[in-house]
């Protein structure tokens, strides 16, 4: 395993969605382990805590969320520019406009890797919710509310060609006819259940190859309820613990992530804190580690969830 040095970075934004919750999600993913398991495996890091934040609940979220966005992005950058591969925990999806407008100062040719069950892509016109949290790929392509699209006073922070969003399924038909547009590439349960994940991510790492940088952005929603159910959105058949896994150990082969983002973790949903444990392994795999039966039991001391 190569040396690697991580800083995390709590943003705990429950504003760009409607259940509550997902806020309490760095808590829970830190309360999962995370520190021991980074420990174990040889990585150093530096836990940055949470953003502070206070929103006043008679203005528009997107306030508040410009104002996380424009301090996580110049963090980022900073980790980034040191060196460190920065970890940030959310917090509901919004929080990617952030990291990602700061992984994107820093590359000079950023890409991006979306692993999402939804694609994100809507803007305030086309969005049925308004929620923000289905909005910040829009926003990073340079679409969508101004203050947020301008964050970190650049845009766009990720051209339509160095993005691909991969586990889609439930997809607006506006983002649809949108992402078509602008010929941004979207791997869909479809795409893998027709040609298996191994040959999906062969052609997104094929699709990035020419970037300098790569933000992973993983919501875990992506995957099957059944062995992640902490998530505000369950969506049936989504991705199999051996179809993650193999997405994360193959990131890690092709060393050639930068930034990551670990999302919509809800422990309020959560079964014995199964999804945030679920997170911390996956994480591991991303960074070259392992936090498999026998880590587990080192770190927690208790006998692993049953969750394969």
């Amino acid at each position: 395993m190569k040396k690697t040095q991580v800083k995390i970075l709590g943003v705990p934004l429950d504003l760009g969605a409607q259940k509550l919750g997902v806020d309490m999600g760095p808590t829970a993913i830190r309360y999962a382990g995370l520190h021991d398991a980074l420990t174990f495996n040889g990585i150093d890091f530096i836990d940055y805590g949470d953003l502070y934040f206070r929103h006043t609940p008679d203005k528009h979220p997107k306030e508040t969320i410009k104002n996380v966005s424009e301090d996580l992005s110049s963090l980022v950058f900073e980790a980034m520019k040191e060196n460190f591969i920065p970890i940030i925990l959310g917090g509901d999806h919004s929080a990617s406009i952030g990291s990602i407008a700061g992984a994107s100062k820093k590359a000079n040719n950023l890409g991006v890797i979306w692993l999402d069950f939804h694609p994100d892509a809507n803007t305030p016109e086309t969005s049925p919710s308004g929620n923000i949290h289905g909005m910040p790929v829009a926003i990073s392509l340079g679409y969508g509310y101004p203050e947020l699209v301008n964050c970190a006073g650049f845009k766009p922070k990720v051209l339509p060609h160095n993005i691909c969003i991969v586990g889609v399924k439930d997809i607006d038909v506006a983002e649809r006819s949108f992402l078509d547009n602008l010929g941004v590439k979207m791997f869909t349960l479809f795409d893998i259940d027709r040609v298996g994940i191994h040959k999906v991510m062969d052609d997104v790492l094929n699709k990035l190859h020419h970037c300098d940088a790569i933000h992973l952005s993983f919501d875990v929603d992506v995957l099957d309820p059944l062995i992640a159910p902490g998530t505000g959105i369950l969506s049936k058949g989504g991705l199999s613990y051996r179809e993650i896994s193999y997405v994360m150990e193959t990131l890690e082969k092709a060393e050639h992530v930068d930034s990551i983002d670990i999302i919509e973790i809800n422990p309020l949903l959560d079964e014995k804190n199964i999804t945030a444990e679920l997170a911390v392994e996956l994480l591991l795999s991303c960074l070259g580690g392992s936090f498999g039966d026998y880590e587990r039991n080192y770190i927690l001391g208790q006998k692993p969830s049953n969750y394969r």
